[in-house]
């Protein structure tokens, strides 16, 4: 008995030796970058220059209680893990295979996934170019709030008025072609009350975002807005030649925002006033 309790601790002391040997202290581990709820974490050890050294990631889910692996492309974790609403602790697992060591660091990341932004819009009577935007006030400093003005690309404004109106925020996002020309506002202070009057008439994608700077999450929606063209008062008249009133003409456009220069006989346009009124019109007048 005193024998084997002799190998025993001879055993672990041999063991004990190997872990004392390992240097942990030189490992990174952090998150680099978010964009609302992926995020992208690092490591240094793939350039450590040591083949001794391994490591994986992986995921802890605390709700459903498991373990998901990650893959890894040279020291991050590629495409980045997306998460859903909950707590999770990203691992960092690391080893020796040499040294006959190892170890974990974790991230600990709680999303927070707000129920509503309390976001709302309303347009100026007086002028219909003009619009106030406005998210609920969280009176809490950790929150920043943010709005991103996208005029309609092609994809959109190809789109019928019931096709438009019925459009879901996931065709939005796969379908709409995010060019940064298309960009017609966006804030890099916080600004939770937007006064802003557009230049032009036609279909809008309003984004507000609203930030939590204390964990870093962010949450927003698509708005879709139609400036100058919906409008309780506005009326449906017949014009021929000279019809233009006192007002100067901005423009015509068709039933998707267009600017035309040319009225096809038989059909629906909106005509756009210096003074901001704006009417429909059906050109009745063959050419």
């Amino acid at each position: 008995m005193k024998k084997l309790l002799m190998l025993i601790t001879l055993l672990l002391t041999f063991l004990t030796g190997f872990t004392s040997h390992c240097n942990f202290s030189g490992i990174t581990f952090a998150k680099i970058q978010q964009s609302s709820n992926t995020m992208y974490f690092q490591t240094n050890l793939n350039v450590v220059g040591d083949t001794c050294w391994g490591y994986n990631f992986t995921v802890y889910n605390y709700q459903l209680d498991e373990e998901d692996s990650l893959i890894s492309t040279g020291g991050g974790t590629g495409v980045g893990v997306t998460f859903g609403k909950g707590k999770y602790q990203m691992r960092l697992n690391v080893f020796n295979q040499c040294l006959r060591c190892d170890t974990t660091f974790t991230i600990e990341v709680d999303i927070t996934t707000f129920n509503t932004i309390g976001y709302q819009q309303k347009s100026h009577s007086e002028k219909c170019y003009r619009y106030t935007f406005e998210m609920e006030d969280r009176n809490d400093t950790c929150y920043e709030y943010y709005y991103q003005i996208y005029r309609a690309d092609e994809y959109i404004k190809g789109l019928s008025d019931e096709e438009w109106d019925k459009i879901d925020d996931s065709m939005i996002y796969f379908n709409y072609s995010w060019s940064s020309d298309l960009i017609e506002y966006y804030n890099v202070e916080s600004e939770r009350v937007l006064e802003y009057e557009f230049k032009d008439s036609g279909r809008y994608l309003i984004i507000p975002i609203l930030y939590n700077k204390c964990t870093g999450i962010d949450t927003w929606s698509f708005e879709k807005l139609n400036v100058c063209f919906e409008d309780e008062n506005v009326s449906i008249e017949q014009i021929f030649k000279n019809n233009l009133q006192d007002a100067t003409v901005i423009g015509y456009y068709d039933l998707l925002g267009r600017r035309v220069g040319y009225l096809k006989p038989n059909e629906i346009y909106v005509v756009v006033y210096s003074n901001g009124k704006k009417i429909k019109i059906i050109n009745n007048y063959a050419q």
